[in-house]
């Protein structure tokens, strides 16, 4: 058995969307080993491009400095990785044209930075900045108007040369962002989020513009003005995962446990709006919510799409080279199935939400009725969805297992629903005889 045979049974699991106990394990192994083929496939067209020697000299010595680190601490080096704007870094790489890859291979020094700092390695580096800053991605940046600054770690230091200026010395633990005030010197660490090992993340360009933004639909990563704005969505998060405690205890530690980094970002028709990239795993992209239970929702919903993403990574769960698109209930414009299948996952973990937050004990009445409601509404949506998917002709025998697991689910959280699933199991007798929509 390869590492991406995935069982059967395992497939059917994931796809009913509540954490199993070892999948948090599995999706990083995943993911893991999806970055270590993308980063071969990434040297393999270097070395088919021909680029400047410089270009080539200086990916050959970060690439050494990624060997160094994992040897020297693989679980931080792993961690580091895996951050989700390396991924997105990544695509925009293999992406770029001729023309453009020496300067998206820029990347590659400030990824080896940020993963020799966490994984406590040796290291000097020269690395250009850009726009006045140099961010390491999963860190914080350091900014100066110098296009060139110096990085050198030794034991427990790190320090930050710029071309030309003062050295500026910091415990490598201040660089990691621990106990370290960000408005005393030129380096900037992100703000870690209570509770897992999530970060507030304004700052990385690559997951902002990085990289192509098909499918995100006006979303822009903006950066936050003031700690006012900071404090504010830190005061968001502290209470949606208490409302999410309250209400389910192990999708909260799901939620912890995976993301890596919450994004802030405007939405050009001025609204509200979350998204996931694929390439980026574990970042959730959202405008500001108003409530807690807005970005509880928000937060499940967008944990849905990266765990499906890294599962996409690495077993086919559709056939390539279909055409055809199909009509959801939570979209206006055609889907392709990809799309639908990612689509159904979180509506479908949405609905088992609301259905606990309808249950959670601290709920008044109005809360009750409406979250059995949205329930309902989830439920709905989900049951077109099924019935769209298996029988579309179009999944893989992987995607078919998988797709089962949301079906059982959804059945049990139908047949949960009392009154609210009859309204379902009418709108299902209605699709079943070609009167649906």
């Amino acid at each position: 058995m390869t590492p991406f045979d995935i069982p059967d049974r395992q497939l059917r699991r994931m796809g009913e969307t509540r954490p199993q106990p070892g999948e948090a394990a599995a999706l990083g192994a995943w993911l893991h080993s999806r970055r270590l083929v993308l980063l071969k496939a990434l040297l393999t067209r270097v070395e088919r491009a021909h680029p400047p020697e410089r270009t080539a000299r200086a990916l050959d010595a970060h690439w050494a400095l990624l060997e160094q680190a994992e040897s020297h601490d693989p679980a931080a080096a792993r961690s580091a990785l895996g951050y989700p704007a390396v991924g997105n870094w990544l695509a925009h790489t293999l992406e770029a044209g001729p023309e453009g890859l020496s300067a998206a291979l820029a990347g590659s020094g400030p990824l080896a930075a940020a993963v020799a700092t966490a994984a406590g390695t040796a290291f000097r580096l020269d690395l250009p900045t850009s726009g006045g800053r140099l961010t390491l991605p999963g860190l914080g940046t350091y900014l100066t108007d110098a296009p060139y600054a110096r990085l050198e770690a030794a034991g427990d230091d790190v320090s930050f040369t710029p071309r030309g200026g003062r050295t500026v010395r910091l415990p490598r633990a201040a660089v990691l962002g621990h106990g370290y005030d960000a408005e005393q010197a030129p380096w900037h660490p992100l703000r870690g989020l209570t509770g897992g090992f999530a970060v507030l993340d304004d700052r990385d360009p690559h997951l902002g513009d990085g990289t192509r933004p098909a499918g995100l639909g006006g979303l822009r990563p903006v950066t936050l003005a003031a700690s006012g704005e900071a404090d504010t969505w830190h005061r968001l998060w502290k209470r949606a995962l208490r409302l999410l405690r309250e209400a389910d205890r192990e999708r909260a530690a799901e939620v912890t446990g995976l993301v890596r980094s919450l994004v802030p970002v405007l939405w050009k028709p001025q609204g509200r709006a979350s998204a996931t990239r694929m390439a980026a795993p574990w970042a959730v992209l959202v405008t500001r919510p108003h409530t807690p239970e807005e970005l509880a929702e928000v937060l499940v919903h967008e944990v849905q799409h990266s765990k499906l993403a890294v599962l996409e990574g690495v077993v086919r769960l559709s056939r390539p080279g279909t055409e055809a698109v199909f009509q959801v209930g939570w979209r206006s414009d055609p889907r392709p199935l990809d799309a639908v299948l990612q689509g159904t996952y979180a509506h479908l973990a949405l609905a088992d939400l609301w259905d606990r937050l309808a249950r959670r004990a601290a709920a008044t009445p109005a809360e009750r009725t409406a979250a059995r409601g949205r329930r309902a509404d989830f439920l709905t949506q989900v049951d077109h969805a099924l019935f769209l998917l298996l029988g579309s002709g179009q999944l893989t025998r992987q995607g078919t297992e998988f797709v089962e697991g949301m079906r059982r689910r959804h059945a049990r959280l139908t047949a949960s629903g009392g009154r609210d699933a009859r309204g379902v199991a009418v709108a299902a007798d209605k699709l079943t005889n070609g009167h649906f929509g």
